[in-house]
């Protein structure tokens, strides 16, 4: 039962999160200048928006926290799956 460790619960948070959140600036950033996003954008920017993780996934592997950079890890493969899903039906 280590998923339910506090330590990789930050790290999918992290990795799902971070994303959502970024996406979320850019979709209310277009919303307020009244510009649409077109269907085929949308995939590449919710991609673009998962660059940070990175940041967070060697961050937490260079303090030797393997279970939260698992977690990081977890999150972005399920953030791509997302993005693969908004392409693939969008």
């Amino acid at each position: 039962m280590g998923f339910l460790k506090p330590s990789p619960r930050w790290g999918v948070l992290i990795g799902i999160g971070l994303p959502a959140f970024l996406l979320g600036i850019v979709l209310f950033v277009f919303d307020s200048q009244g510009k649409e996003i077109q269907r085929t954008a949308l995939a590449g920017i919710a991609a673009l928006s998962a660059i940070p993780n990175l940041f967070f996934f060697f961050w937490a592997l260079r303090k030797n926290q393997d279970t939260m950079a698992y977690g990081i890890l977890l999150g972005s493969i399920l953030w791509a799956l997302f993005t693969f899903g908004v392409k693939l039906f969008g």
